[in-house]
């Protein structure tokens, strides 16, 4: 597999150091338009020796390898209208895409028009494009969406996940609120300019993974507040300051199916990671301390590109389009 990636920011420079750690031959090139990342090895910015490979500040400028099928591990934004341009411009040329977007993990309600169109446009190259992640992508929907394997019918899917957004970085501590005060936060929540991205988009996912038709979807948000003092590096937070939030996203079917995502994401918590099944039978699995997203965010972009390098499926996919998600050897 060739790999290029295509951000790099704090995620991107994790998913670079990850992809050239497990192999360094497979990694074709990075892009980004930092004037301080542009020209340097992509060895020093994954912490390993020189690779005489040079990030790029455009695509067009990366030397593909000849005869190969690459894929760009994309990692810039949160707003599909936003990064569709930057997609198309990797599959004009010849890239295949797998993106941490979290909007673009289930795109197909929010944005019908949006998705046909990227859906057709990769067909018409014969390439891919899947959006990926620990949350969404994983944790609360595909990991969700496979447990059900073990029920005969299934009524509820509850996932709950808690995150000490303390250990998390900056840029996140800055989404969720950290040391807002709470009228601020709630002021910018009207206006949906703060929260966690893609909760809806996990539920929907769901919903199309178990054929289920979503009468309904709800979606509340509210903050956390500090009760005691918290230090976090972004900065320290007194009693009553804005420590995170907690969301929720609710969808429900007209035979009485369920889903319930719980999602809190505050400084200072214990984290967890929790799905609870209800149907034929209750079954439930707890991840003590949760998943580390950052770092198992690249994990996924990485193993999700392997993955569709090996299905070679064109058109715009879903988690639940590409088979079974897994980590899979390759040699160097």
């Amino acid at each position: 597999m060739n790999v290029l990636v295509f951000g790099l920011g704090p995620i991107g420079i994790e998913i670079l150091r990850n992809a050239y750690q497990l192999n360094p031959h497979s990694v074709i090139g990075a892009v980004d338009i930092d004037p301080n990342k542009v020209g340097k090895d992509i060895g020093e910015l994954s912490g390993e020796a020189d690779s005489g490979i040079k990030v790029a500040d455009n695509v067009q400028d990366v030397e593909k390898r000849k005869d190969s099928q690459p894929v760009a591990i994309h990692a810039t934004g949160s707003n599909l209208k936003l990064v569709w341009p930057q997609i198309k411009e990797l599959l004009d040329n010849g890239y295949s895409v797998v993106s941490t977007c979290e909007q673009l993990s289930y795109p197909w309600h929010a944005y019908p028009e949006l998705a046909q169109e990227i859906d057709e446009y990769a067909k018409s190259k014969n390439l891919t494009v899947i959006g990926t992640g620990i949350n969404p992508g994983f944790i609360m929907d595909t990991m969700a969406v496979c447990f059900s394997t073990v029920l005969t019918s299934v009524k509820k899917i509850t996932v709950i996940r808690n995150v000490d957004v303390a250990k998390r970085r900056i840029p996140l501590q800055k989404k969720v609120g950290i040391g807002m005060s709470e009228e601020e936060f709630l002021s910018l929540a009207k206006q949906d300019k703060i929260g966690h991205v893609g909760l809806e988009e996990s539920v929907r996912l769901i919903a199309y993974a178990l054929n289920w038709k979503l009468t309904d979807v709800n979606n509340t948000i509210e903050p956390t507040i500090a009760k005691d003092q918290v230090h976090t590096p972004l900065t320290p937070l007194n009693t009553g300051d804005v420590s995170g939030l907690h969301q929720v996203s609710r969808g429900r079917t007209a035979e009485g199916f369920e889903i319930h995502l719980d999602l809190t994401m505050s400084a200072g918590i214990e984290q967890k990671d929790e799905i609870i099944l209800k149907g034929n039978t209750t079954q439930r699995i707890v991840v003590p301390e949760g998943i580390f997203g950052d770092t198992s965010t690249a994990a996924m972009a990485i193993n999700t590109a392997k993955r569709i390098d090996a299905i070679r499926q064109p058109g715009l996919l879903t988690m639940a389009d590409i088979g079974l998600p897994r980590f899979t050897y390759q040699p160097s």
